[in-house]
């Protein structure tokens, strides 16, 4: 069942999906061709929208998702419309020409948020990136969504999506 959609003429390309606004329940939805950001209802919240419409990752402590693209992590900071760099691994590069995409992205280390794998800009080296931002959030391992899991192994045998856990951390019953 179809709950919102926008029209489009062509293939948008690239679109997100995530959790980066407090003041609105579930995932805000957003694309390259959107002119804005929308709720999980499909109400427009404001005609600015992240920069990133790549990758989401739990990164920085919180129960919002950050923003992955190409080698940079970035909060959604919703009350001034804008992105905050957190993370930049200058010595790495992404994956997959303009898609842009990490080698992989995972909850590897079992703390519920998620490491980036990137490849070294010399091309012979996978670099393992973690967080080291503190969190007062305890889960169990995203590793157990049997969801969570597969998207881990679609990232490199198959369309290069980011992965989603069937329910998000802190909203398990």
């Amino acid at each position: 069942e179809r709950l919102w959609g926008l029209p489009a003429t062509e293939d948008v390309g690239r679109g997100m999906s995530a959790d980066i606004d407090p003041r609105h329940p579930g995932n805000e939805c957003w694309s390259i061709a959107s002119g804005g950001l929308y709720s999980a209802k499909g109400e427009r919240i404001t005609t600015k929208r992240p920069r990133s419409c790549n990758f989401a990752a739990w990164w920085d402590g919180d129960l919002l998702r950050e923003l992955l693209d190409r080698n940079t992590i970035s909060k959604w900071d919703y009350t001034q419309e804008t992105d905050v760099v957190l993370f930049r691994a200058d010595s790495c590069t992404s994956i997959n020409g303009t898609k842009a995409t990490p080698n992989l992205s995972a909850d590897l280390l079992g703390d519920w948020r998620e490491e980036v794998i990137l490849s070294h800009v010399n091309g012979k080296e996978l670099r393992l990136f973690s967080t080291t931002i503190p969190t007062d959030y305890r889960f169990v391992t995203l590793m157990h969504d049997p969801q969570y899991r597969l998207a881990i192994a679609w990232q490199n045998v198959a369309y290069n999506q980011p992965p989603h856990p069937r329910t998000a951390p802190g909203q398990q019953n």
